[in-house]
């Protein structure tokens, strides 16, 4: 009775930790709907205001936002690529580039899950190269990291232009995220630290079902041998200050390219704005990707840069003609490219398997070790 009910007791209380994720996806969800339902007819106002604006654009411009978008793209995924030299796991431009364009597809199309699909489609591929799991897991997850802290402290500066609040209090605070991160990298990487943090991973992952079995099992059996050489193995990727420079500098690339094309955009169809409302809208996009409430921040990220442009004063037709030019070249047509590349990846690349040395792997199969 008593085992009974401690089961029952650990039911309940595991009942939240199970479904509450879900359940504030789905209030965010609703939460996002609401705001584009109430934004939709203006939106769609705007929309068929936008016809000949279209029909007008220069292609030139949008020649340039096209590649101006791919050059974004291609500079997140070059820091992958000096993520994982700096480790000691070269892989080449090509492959590195190819991982990015159908993560970046996975990530804005798939629902709910694009986000951790995109990640573990990005581990699955590094591994079958013979990337060691620890230093791709490192070398997927810093450009994410890095990427956001260098839009946090631009966004900072950008708002503060804006006159939201006084430039110098903008600088004030861009420059505690930037030496907050740095400070919190410092302790996330002490040895002593980072050991710590992977024993308890250690510890959780050999009670994950569903993981592969004979890993678990050597996890099990030493967890303090396995922390300490995993955090030996992802001690070899610490950037430099040199290399922290380069990495910082690509990311900017990477964020200047994207907003450029914005801008450029809005060129083509003749908007007329000043440079900080254009930032802000650019920032409303980011940051309704960034939720992750509904794929690539749909609805969302088109009805908050129409907002700004509108607030603005900028008119109605060239705005949501810039507003669609833009999402479709960003977000659909980076993403059906890919999808090519994901599609062809599938056929192109030898099967993963996920042996151990006294496994015999099948023939054409590659060793994950």
């Amino acid at each position: 009775m008593a085992a009974t009910t401690r089961t029952g007791m650990r039911a309940v209380l595991s009942w939240p930790l199970r479904h509450g994720k879900s359940l504030l996806h789905w209030v965010l969800v609703l939460a996002a709907l609401g705001y584009i339902g109430w934004q939709l007819p203006d939106m769609i106002g705007a929309v068929r205001e936008a016809g000949p604006v279209l029909a007008a654009m220069d292609p030139g411009w949008i020649a340039l936002a096209v590649v101006l978008a791919v050059v974004a793209l291609v500079a997140y995924g070059e820091m992958h690529r000096m993520l994982l030299a700096i480790g000691g796991s070269p892989v080449p431009a090509r492959t590195v580039q190819a991982i990015t364009f159908a993560e970046n597809a996975i990530s804005n199309t798939v629902p709910v899950v694009g986000g951790a699909g995109a990640l573990a489609y990005s581990l699955t591929r590094l591994r079958s190269r013979g990337v060691d799991g620890a230093r791709a897991s490192w070398a997927v997850f810093l450009p994410g990291v890095l990427s956001t802290v260098v839009l946090i402290v631009g966004g900072v500066l950008i708002v503060g232009a804006a006159g939201w609040f006084p430039i110098w209090l903008a600088v004030v605070a861009a420059a505690a995220v930037a030496l907050g991160a740095m400070g919190f990298w410092s302790v996330l990487t002490h040895a002593a630290v980072l050991r710590r943090i992977l024993l308890v991973a250690v510890h959780v992952g050999r009670r994950v079902p569903g993981l592969c079995r004979p890993c678990r099992g050597s996890w099990a059996a030493d967890p303090e041998g396995m922390a300490t050489s995993l955090a030996a193995r992802i001690g070899i990727l610490r950037p430099s200050p040199l290399q922290w420079v380069a990495l910082v500098g690509v990311a900017l690339v990477s964020w200047a390219g994207d907003y450029i094309a914005l801008h450029a955009v809005g060129e083509a169809m003749g908007l007329s704005v000043p440079w900080t409302a254009l930032a802000l809208g650019f920032l409303a996009v980011q940051l309704s990707i960034a939720l992750q409430v509904l794929p690539g921040g749909a609805g969302l990220a088109e009805t908050g840069l129409l907002g700004v442009l509108l607030a603005a004063g900028a008119p109605p037709a060239p705005a949501a003609a810039t507003v669609l030019m833009y999402r479709l070249i960003t977000w659909l047509g980076l993403s059906v490219a890919g999808w090519i590349v994901y599609a062809a990846q599938v056929h192109l690349t030898p099967p993963h398997w996920h042996g151990h040395p006294e496994e015999e792997l099948p023939p054409g199969a590659v060793p994950s070790h």
